[in-house]
């Protein structure tokens, strides 16, 4: 399926469909559901048939329904991707650069290495 061509709408109307199914292959009545989730019976009638409810009434259904499961990928927390954790991290050092040393004072060392080698002369 899908999601991202589909309008709010569909999709809701969808949801509703599918809850619709649940509730015929449970074999429960729509009065049944309605009273266990505390809503009324046009409420749950507009959402099985319409898929227009609110998110509350909508897990209260799923609880009613024994279905409250579903909305387990939902409340998983979010784990950063491998990907996403390496550029977090940043570039690691694979190797060390050894001691710098600035231009003044690499002239220095130039100068004195001079000395001591006309020295040894």
């Amino acid at each position: 399926m899908r999601l991202y061509i589909q309008s709010d709408q569909m999709l809701a109307a969808t949801v509703g469909a599918h809850l619709q199914k649940l509730r015929l292959k449970k074999n429960i009545s729509v009065e049944t559901v309605a009273e266990n989730a505390a809503i009324s019976r046009q409420t749950l009638h507009l959402m099985l048939n319409q898929g227009k409810g609110t998110l509350i009434n909508l897990i209260a259904v799923l609880r009613a329904l024994g279905e409250l499961e579903r909305l387990s990928s939902l409340l998983e927390e979010v784990r950063p991707s491998p990907l996403q954790i390496m550029r977090m991290e940043g570039k690691k050092r694979r190797r060390a650069s050894g001691s710098r040393v600035t231009s003044d004072e690499a002239k220095a060392e130039v100068v004195n290495s001079r000395k001591h080698k006309d020295l040894d002369w």
